[in-house]
């Protein structure tokens, strides 16, 4: 039988490449977890008009879109008194930046189909600000260490 001894660092003992291959590891093992509560939030804010999510991309780095079967006859009848710019039907965050800028463009243009395709192009670009921000350097620095990963003096990880 042999005893093998090796040194394990936190992240921030590292040396600056070390905290590379490191980040990149927690990269790697990192999901963006919270999109399902912004999808069943975009869904909620579709269903609400009665309009059907076509298809759609979302990525962090990539071009995002998304596709509805949104027509003018999806808001006939509709007023904008009788609309509540702060409604939260699933609690999530993401409501706010659609029922929010709903509103407001709907005030601003007019126009309500204009408004609902002006919402859903802002939360697809909220998403996006947040995938981004959770692959960035600060926030996956804040994952190894409030996780407490140990590592090889390289940067890899310690099991």
């Amino acid at each position: 039988m042999q005893i093998i001894e090796t040194e394990v660092f936190n992240y921030d003992e590292l040396s600056d490449s070390a905290k590379e291959t490191a980040r990149q590891w927690g990269r790697d093992h990192t999901d963006y977890c919270w999109w399902d509560d912004s999808l069943t939030s975009i869904k909620t804010f579709c269903n609400h008009f009665g309009v059907k999510i076509k298809d759609w991309e979302i990525g962090g780095f990539s071009y995002s879109w998304m596709s509805t079967d949104a027509d003018n006859e999806h808001f006939r009848g509709l007023k904008l008194k009788d609309f509540d710019p702060e409604h939260m039907p699933t609690g999530y965050c993401l409501d706010c930046t659609l029922w929010g800028t709903f509103h407001k463009e709907w005030k601003s243009s007019g126009s309500a189909l204009l408004a609902f395709k002006e919402a859903i192009d802002e939360a697809i670009q909220d998403i996006r600000k947040d995938i981004e921000y959770q692959y960035s350097d600060e926030a996956i620095e804040e994952f190894l260490n409030i996780n407490e990963y140990t590592f090889t003096e390289d940067g890899k990880r310690f099991y």
